[in-house]
């Protein structure tokens, strides 16, 4: 393809989601900043939500750097506190006065064997990866609905809500009940226009708070192996024998917030290199 040709379809790629404001959650590194970088590279105005205050600004200056055009804001939200997410969503408001997309993509991980994990770090996963999903959703859809436009909601599940995995009772039992209640809100919505799908990642490195050397070191554990084994082993479990990037997630909710994706509610769509084959 010529590079007229390119641009002409980059293009028109960007023209999908131009000037629509999405909402991020978890934005301050791995998968939302992927996420959130992904979408203001297509157009969209991005409002970046995190915890962390500096790991968040850092995403925006990334994403000012990269596309000095882009509109973006930080906002720093706890998602397991309504009260904190409320606001966060008039600041989006009061800014930009609409609301298109939500991804949610905040969420932990305390690994471990059943028999040893704490019922505080059970609680903190529930808390983080299902309250926190619920309340940024009830948020969004209130606003959508209000709009009377429509609208995208996306939970960033995992692969691990679709195929458990040892030592991983607390992710495993939420990043499913991630898609159970995707669909259930799907249904829910649908009268509204606002489409509701999943994307489920498999096992993604790159800037990821989750993959850090304590959780690798328990990975390896598992496995028999060693640390600087960990990263290999899982990309040889996938039937491309590639390493997933922040990028191909990206680019996954991306289409799913897309028109092109306007008859898609109730999905789930999984970008694992093929490790996992949904039934």
């Amino acid at each position: 393809m010529s590079s007229s040709k390119q641009e002409e379809s980059r293009s028109g790629h960007v023209a999908d989601l131009k000037d629509r404001v999405a909402v991020v959650t978890g934005a301050g590194s791995g998968l939302g900043r992927s996420i959130g970088v992904g979408l203001a590279g297509v157009g969209a105005i991005a409002a970046l939500l995190d915890i962390d205050a500096e790991s968040v600004q850092q995403t925006v200056t990334i994403i000012e750097q990269q596309l000095p055009q882009s509109q973006t804001m930080a906002v720093i939200c706890d998602v397991t506190s309504e009260g904190n997410v409320d606001e966060s969503f008039e600041a989006v408001l009061k800014k930009w006065g609409r609301l298109d997309i939500l991804v949610n993509a905040a969420g932990i991980a305390p690994p471990g064997p059943l028999v040893d994990l704490e019922a505080e770090a059970w609680r903190r996963a529930v808390e983080v990866n299902l309250t926190g999903y619920f309340l940024t959703a009830k948020a969004a859809a209130r606003i959508m609905i209000k709009q009377g436009s429509g609208g995208s909601i996306i939970n960033v599940s995992s692969k691990s809500g679709l195929e458990a995995s040892r030592d991983n009772t607390a992710y495993n039992a939420t990043k499913a009940g991630e898609i159970h209640m995707a669909r259930g809100w799907a249904m829910e919505l649908g009268q509204y226009g606002i489409r509701v799908n999943c994307v489920c990642p498999g096992n993604v490195f790159e800037g990821s708070n989750i993959w850090n050397p304590e959780y690798i070191k328990v990975c390896a554990a598992k496995y028999g192996i060693k640390p600087e084994e960990v990263i290999p082993y899982y990309v040889n479990k996938t039937a491309l024998k590639r390493q997933i990037k922040g990028q191909d997630v990206a680019d996954a909710v991306i289409f799913l917030c897309s028109d092109k994706a306007r008859a898609i509610t109730g999905q789930v769509l999984v970008v694992d290199a093929g490790q996992v084959m949904v039934r």
